[in-house]
């Protein structure tokens, strides 16, 4: 609603002052773009008691985890080669640490006073990083305030994730098996009183590379700026790492604390193709 006003705003006054026509991208010419998704997607959820949202713009992800391949806001950019084709890319990245701390009895306290209720803090750290670029060119055609244009475009991303557990109360040769939060699924060693995970590292770690074949329109609402959306077709395929986890225990052959390196992933390969948004498909430009 708020565009379709400010379009009926624009043309209105572009039609009293003048009758002339839009000025459009010419060679030479740079467009900076921001993605308008975000703004879609927080109307949806402000209007909705149910949390819908309108950030599935042309059709759903086949990506598992798009959160980190496709920030929700990424970088448009594009270069007009000559009056009718343009160079264009899209740059997007993610870093994010969430930390979930959790209470637990302090044994050391309880094992001189029974009835202590002193606490203890376990800790998980899970690290996520990713990003992608597109590049690629794009024809346009059109007439007045309408162009249309179709293209295609290269893609890489990545995504990694890393967990990192700290617990309060540590293994001794007393306390073997402490009060510790469930952090990670340990795999069973069976010589070891209780198996515990400190680290799991290479987690989702992905790359994607792949091919873009897209469509779509700008609208200018003046000269120099327009609103546009797109949809595409895309070819990927995602090279998954081999994941591990470290965990420790203690050992009542040895009698002492130990660690050890678990392989929990051998890494997984995979292949989609079909209709997919990238960042920047309904957006609006502005060129200079």
């Amino acid at each position: 609603m708020l565009l379709l006003a400010l379009s009926a705003g624009i043309f209105a006054q572009d039609e009293v002052k003048s009758k002339k026509s839009v000025v459009l991208p010419k060679a030479g010419d740079i467009g900076l773009g921001i993605d308008l998704v975000p703004l879609l997607d927080y109307a949806g959820h402000f209007f909705s008691d149910a949390g819908a949202s309108y950030d599935q713009f042309g059709g759903n992800s086949t990506i598992e985890d798009l959160s980190i391949l496709n920030p929700t806001v990424s970088i448009m950019g594009k270069y007009m080669l000559t009056d009718n084709i343009a160079l264009r890319a899209n740059i997007g990245i993610l870093a994010k640490t969430n930390v979930n701390r959790f209470y637990k009895p302090d044994d050391a306290a309880i094992a001189l006073n029974p009835l202590s209720e002193a606490k203890v803090i376990d800790t998980e750290r899970i690290r996520q990083s990713g990003g992608s670029i597109a590049l690629g060119a794009e024809y346009r055609r059109g007439y007045n305030r309408i162009q249309g244009y179709a293209g295609a475009e290269l893609i890489y991303g990545f995504a990694a994730q890393k967990n990192i557990y700290e617990y309060g109360n540590a293994i001794t040769n007393i306390n073997q098996t402490p009060s510790r939060t469930d952090l990670g699924t340990p795999e069973d060693v069976g010589y070891w009183t209780k198996t515990y995970v400190t680290g799991r590292y290479h987690d989702k770690n992905t790359q994607y590379v792949g091919l873009g074949i897209h469509t779509g329109v700008e609208i200018f609402l003046a000269s120099h700026l327009s609103i546009g959306g797109e949809v595409s077709l895309y070819a990927l395929g995602e090279f998954g790492r081999q994941c591990y986890q470290t965990q420790e225990g203690y050992n009542q052959s040895t009698d002492q604390v130990e660690t050890r390196t678990e392989l929990v992933s051998p890494g997984n390969t995979a292949f989609s193709f079909g209709t997919e948004n990238l960042g920047g498909k309904l957006y609006m430009m502005f060129y200079f």
